[in-house]
């Protein structure tokens, strides 16, 4: 690839949400109930452009899942990452973001 080719890359971290009934987003859980961060990367295809946290972003898999975290990837390591397909212009709530926050603070302290 060209040097003038390469475009900015972020690595995005996030939470799969679903809706409920009423059209309120939640965060998806697996079989232990519990909500299971995942990363993503901007691509040279990517539609859309990232506002904020919160905001929804569709996988290649067409998986909707919710920005918790966002930092700058450099370049050359963007293969370490899969890349998103697309944001979109619909956010969780400010409620469900901090609880986001909060779990992920938790898996940090973790690490």
């Amino acid at each position: 690839m060209a040097k003038n080719a390469k475009y900015e890359v972020h690595r995005y971290t996030g939470l799969p949400v679903e809706m409920d009934n009423s059209g309120n987003y939640y965060f998806k859980q697996d079989a232990h109930g519990e909500a299971k961060f995942h990363v993503w990367r901007t691509g040279k295809h990517t539609k859309g452009k990232f506002k904020h946290l919160g905001q929804l972003f569709l996988t290649e898999n067409d998986l909707l899942v919710a920005v918790i975290k966002v930092e700058k990837m450099a370049f050359k390591d963007r293969h370490s990452e899969v890349p998103l397909q697309r944001f979109t212009s619909e956010t969780i709530s400010d409620e469900l973001l901090k609880n986001g926050l909060s779990l992920l603070e938790q898996v940090d302290g973790e690490k």
